[in-house]
């Protein structure tokens, strides 16, 4: 039976909140510390380490495990000099004297600093990491790890990858599931390592981020509705395929969210059924809802740079919102059957038509107010590209 670890926001009632069941681990980390990792600083609760602590414990309180993330994919080299080992091994001794047991990486070398230091950490290979084939899973457990959440965008779909995943390897395999990344997504590569410095204490940036790269993503889904139907996610009906697979667990995301949707959307999973819009199940689908456990002020230590950006021309961001589509999750049964067999990887998505044709039938939407989504996102994106953003004149 699959195992589910589920996303902290550091609220303690999230805690509570979400049902024991098949979850068994908790996952986070900091809004920056010396390594950083998948999420931005701005877009996530500022919680010092005390009360990170005291939340750690309520969690092994409940019976469950926390898994802290240590998975950029770039440190600037900082992890090659005096400073950067000294910031690292105390990282490491104070995940260690709050209980935290297990870590997850993209870098190879902390794997192996890891394992040295604190040889009893459980360490996960990040989905950062692109685990896409098994000589690299292979490579990844004979560096010592326990277990690899492979690359969502090339292995959710591809299911004889996962077969002869789960024969070559002996670790634990993890599937991100409620995810909607772009299929064959140009920006994977880019957009992790400009969020790793996004998380860093320290850095030039100062944790100032203009994502350029999620800003491509929702303008080429808002064109091309079929992308919503591309991406790499995982319906709570389809689990059993997955787990028929051996596959070990799935991961949930996104810590960016408040209580109210992570305890929903791991009770969907719990249940192994969703009847609404397919879209309420992936984070970035309902701006609304998140960073709502974002206090204001920290969030403009990290954006309010008038001398960086011009503040009105990007607070434009907030009109890029495409919560007019609609998926009905149920309407889509039987879809996943086609990539059972299918190798995506030998043909072109244009010449295929599979999922376009889904599309047709099942993503709803105005289409006037999407023809007016489509104009806000190319002048938006055409300031970004051409600088506009970044001046006032």
């Amino acid at each position: 039976m699959f195992k589910i670890s589920v996303p902290t926001n550091w609220q303690d009632d999230l805690v509570i909140r979400v049902s024991k069941g098949e979850v068994d681990e908790f996952y986070g980390k900091l809004a920056q510390d010396c390594i950083g990792g998948g999420r931005p600083a701005y877009g996530l609760p500022q919680v010092s380490r005390q009360a990170a602590a005291s939340h750690i414990d309520q969690v092994r309180k409940s019976g469950r495990a926390f898994n802290y993330l240590m998975n950029a994919t770039c440190l600037d080299n900082t992890e090659l000099t005096r400073r950067g080992q000294r910031e690292i091994h105390a990282l490491l001794d104070w995940l260690e004297s709050i209980g935290v047991g297990s870590c997850t990486v993209s870098v190879p070398y902390l794997l192996e600093v890891v394992k040295k230091r604190s040889p009893h950490f459980k360490v996960y290979i990040s989905t950062s990491s692109r685990v896409d084939s098994v000589e690299r899973a292979r490579n990844w457990e004979d560096l010592g790890a326990d277990g690899i959440i492979l690359d969502s965008v090339s292995a959710n779909r591809d299911f004889s990858l996962l077969r002869r995943l789960r024969k070559g390897v002996k670790c634990e395999l993890v599937l991100i599931a409620n995810v909607d990344c772009l299929y064959g997504c140009p920006f994977r590569n880019y957009h992790c390592t400009a969020i790793s410095h996004a998380s860093q204490r320290g850095t030039i940036s100062q944790g100032f981020f203009l994502d350029y790269s999620s800003l491509m993503c929702g303008y080429l889904r808002v064109k091309y509705p079929e992308n919503f139907i591309r991406g790499d996610w995982i319906r709570p009906e389809d689990l059993g395929i997955y787990e028929k697979l051996g596959i070990d667990r799935i991961k949930l995301v996104d810590r960016t969210m408040p209580t109210e949707f992570i305890a929903g959307v791991t009770e969907a999973y719990l249940n192994r059924r969703y009847d609404g819009n397919l879209l309420d199940l992936f984070p970035n689908s309902r701006k609304k809802l998140m960073y709502k456990k974002v206090n204001l002020f920290s969030k403009m230590k990290y954006l309010f740079h008038p001398l960086r950006i011009n503040l009105y021309r990007v607070s434009k961001i907030r009109e890029l919102d495409f919560d007019m589509f609609y998926i009905d999750n149920r309407s889509l049964d039987g879809f996943l059957e086609h990539f059972v067999e299918k190798d995506c990887r030998l043909t072109s998505c244009r010449e295929c038509g599979y999922c376009r044709d889904w599309a047709e039938r099942t993503v709803k939407v105005d289409c006037l107010e999407r023809e007016k989504l489509i104009e806000r996102y190319e002048k938006y994106l055409s300031q970004v590209i051409s600088g506009g953003i970044f001046r006032y004149v």
